[in-house]
């Protein structure tokens, strides 16, 4: 049975964005020998919200039939989620301006700054955004990088996710785009995750070769958690494992049997084994995941509620405003058990 989708703002805006991003930037010229693979993708997260359209198998045929495929996806998107909707909208801006700037003029330019905007500040970013933005392409042009100017796309992803808070049941899934993994993602990973309340989102990986890191920090950073499979020992997987630790999110690693061993600098956390060649694969894979998330998790949560850590982590929060000269609030101070 499909897991229901529960749409937050977090998840809306970057999925939302990202699809946005794929749909516009696949039709370009520069993502051809990765069309293939947008494609994939963008039909995974149509899978995962319900929506039954499918993209020409060839790149060719998309770039005739992008026109008349948009309006149609943008309503769907629309019925199950506003901020998907506007989102997304931003995204295929955001690429469609990426790949025409050089042949953009300033009138053109602000013309585009007028109509953004507004959209903009709904999502409560404004102008300095997209003068943020503008001014990163004109500088990537200038060099004459494609891949640069990509990377100015998800720059702006990463603005859209600065005002937006923590989401306590929000998990950010680590794991490898390759199959098979790709596929687990909507029968053990996200099941799992939804069996023990979290709410799962993972990333979409790379449109053509730019850098897509600049909006995995502060994605990790609003997620309560991180599920990594280490089962391919992919770099990418390892990293954001330690954006994690470094974050203070909880981590729930799994890995398959026959994958080896874990790498040594986590090889004395708990790792979950799976066998995806199980007679009741995934079954009764998705709820020992789920038990072992739940254990995790509330074994986290009492940790944040042990008052000798509560006390030391005050008291390095207070040496850290210290040091930087910075005031100190009464709350801290009380926390550290320190009086004025």
């Amino acid at each position: 049975m499909p897991v229901p989708v529960r749409y937050s703002p977090l998840y809306s805006r970057f999925n939302g964005y990202c699809l946005g991003a794929f749909l516009g930037t696949g039709q370009q010229r520069l993502a051809k020998p990765r069309y293939r693979a947008i494609r994939t993708r963008v039909h995974e997260f149509f899978d995962e919200i319900g929506i039954d359209v499918r993209l020409p198998a060839r790149h060719e045929s998309y770039v005739a039939a992008y026109v008349k495929l948009m309006p149609g996806i943008k309503a769907e998107l629309h019925i199950r989620n506003a901020t998907l909707h506007l989102c997304c909208g931003l995204g295929e801006m955001a690429s469609l301006f990426a790949g025409a700037y050089v042949s953009t003029t300033p009138a053109q330019r602000l013309a585009l700054k007028a109509k953004v905007v507004p959209e903009l500040k709904r999502l409560g970013l404004g102008p300095l955004a997209f003068d943020k933005f503008s001014r990163g392409l004109s500088r990537a042009a200038r060099g004459k990088d494609a891949n640069a100017m990509v990377t100015q796309v998800y720059l702006l992803l990463a603005d859209l996710l600065q005002p937006l808070g923590a989401e306590s049941d929000t998990c950010f899934v680590a794991m490898s785009f390759a199959q098979p993994y790709a596929g687990y993602f909507s029968h053990l990973y996200r099941p799992a995750l939804e069996r023990a309340g979290f709410r799962a989102i993972r990333a979409w990986g790379g449109l053509v070769e730019e850098e897509y890191y600049p909006f995995i920090a502060p994605l990790i950073a609003r997620c309560a958690a991180v599920m990594a499979d280490l089962s391919a020992h992919n770099l990418n997987v390892a990293n954001e494992v330690g954006l994690a630790h470094g974050a203070n999110c909880p981590t729930f690693l799994l890995m398959r049997a026959d994958a080896g061993l874990p790498p040594s600098n986590l090889a004395d956390l708990a790792v979950l084994r799976y066998d995806p060649r199980a007679a009741d694969w995934p079954e009764r894979h998705v709820r020992n995941l789920a038990k072992f998330v739940r254990l995790h998790w509330r074994a986290y949560v009492d940790s944040l509620t042990h008052e000798h850590l509560i006390h030391s982590a005050a008291h390095q929060l207070l040496q850290m405003l210290r040091a930087a000269e910075q005031p100190v609030p009464d709350a801290v101070l009380a926390l550290a058990r320190i009086q004025r």
